[in-house]
This record gives structure tokens, sequence and C-alpha cells, in this order.
């Protein structure tokens, strides 16, 4: 079945969701679905930040090396 935007497909997702947690799931698991999705959108921030900084940074080399010719 093709869909007929992207906006049908977070609405659908976004729908499964609300209905798979505010409905007749217990609360247990609904907190260890909420934390361990949480704790992995964290995580994946945190890797982004490092990743970042560390791009940022440059490596640390600025001085030329040896075999760039200075005039």
């Amino acid at each position: 079945m093709l869909l007929a935007s992207k906006w049908d497909t977070a609405f659908d997702v976004l729908r499964f969701l609300y209905v798979g947690f505010f409905s007749d799931l217990p609360a247990w698991v609904r907190y260890t679905v909420l934390g361990l999705g949480g704790s992995a959108a964290v995580s994946g921030f945190v890797s982004w930040l490092r990743n970042r900084s560390a791009a940022a940074s440059g490596g640390g080399e600025t001085v030329p090396g040896a075999e760039t010719p200075v005039r």
C-alpha cells in the first residue's frame, strides 16, 4: 500500500505510539520503553556532541610537517 505523503507516515507512527502508550499497556511496560528510548536518545546526542567537538578541534596539528615546503 502506497501512502500519500511522508506526513501520513509520521502521523501513523505518532498515532501508534499514542495508542500504545496511553491505552491498555501496564505502567511498568510504558516506563521501561520510555526509559530505553530516552537513554538511546541521550546516548546518541552525547555521541553527536563528542564527534562534533572532535571535528572542531581539527586533530590538534597546526604546525606544518617536514614534507611541507616553506618559502
